[in-house]
């Protein structure tokens, strides 16, 4: 069989999947008519692999099943274009822009799934990368991030996958607590943030709808480096505390306020 075929085939089915994940995380996607797509790109994918399996998959079913592939993600992005373009979501586009909390609050609930509106329970956090391909990130570059945080506001993001958020309506996530994990972590103080903000149901985590979100952040800096499993980067703690060191006489030195983690 066609090499060139199957390829097609796992191509197309792989784009479907992509485009549930991206349909479920709209209201709209998780009702009837997502459900149903939902249940035709599982029986898809389940089909391929069972021939696939088998040695049964000739040219004529993979063709058939790339059709079938290619239709479905025709009705994904109907269904998609559809959301889009209806008048909520239009409206809260609008009010995005705006800076509209009020509307965005009534709006974007009924848009995305599993986002409630909410009241911050105190301060809110965000991490900030410490590692760059595997290597401490120079603490003047720590510094320069902080920095614009502080001046320009955390930049909102909202790619296809993003829960509660997307290319037109970004947001800048945070949380209600500081990862013990992670050595950087901005703090936003209760009192600077918008009110009221949005929470996903799932995570827990709390959604700000902005391109951009200033706020007089503080930056908490751990005093040594907690283990985790999934860090792939070996890190003496000698090393680590040289390095605070740095981050913290820089952080300093640009009158941004540092506190133990």
């Amino acid at each position: 069989m066609d090499e060139g075929l199957v390829t097609e085939l796992e191509s197309a089915i792989a784009d479907t999947g992509a485009l549930v994940v991206c349909a479920q995380k709209y209201r709209r996607g998780t009702g009837p008519e997502g459900a149903a797509l939902l249940g035709a790109a599982l029986a898809l994918g389940d089909e391929a692999r069972r021939l696939h399996r088998r040695d049964a998959l000739d040219a004529a079913g993979a063709a058939r099943l790339l059709a079938e592939a290619r239709a479905l993600a025709e009705r994904l992005r109907a269904l998609l274009a559809e959301v889009r373009a209806g008048a909520d979501y239009r409206a809260a586009v609008a009010a995005h822009r705006a800076g509209d909390r009020a509307a965005l609050a009534r709006l974007l609930p009924a848009i995305f799934a599993g986002l409630e509106p909410a009241s911050a329970p105190g301060d809110l956090f965000a991490t900030l990368a410490w590692l760059r391909r595997g290597r401490l990130r120079l603490a003047e570059d720590v510094v320069a991030e902080v920095l614009a945080a502080r001046t320009e506001g955390l930049a909102g993001d909202g790619d296809d996958l993003s829960p509660g958020a997307d290319p037109e309506l970004p947001a800048v996530t945070l949380r209600s607590d500081a990862l013990p994990t992670e050595p950087l972590v901005l703090r936003l103080p209760a009192a600077a943030l918008p009110a009221p903000v949005l929470r996903l149901v799932e995570s827990g985590d709390y959604l700000v709808h902005a391109a951009r979100l200033p706020a007089p952040v503080a930056l908490r800096l751990a005093a040594r480096l907690e283990t985790d499993e999934d860090l792939r980067v070996e890190l003496a703690p000698a090393d680590y505390a040289r390095w605070r060191d740095a981050v913290a006489r820089a952080l300093a030195a640009a009158g941004v306020p540092v506190e133990a983690g």
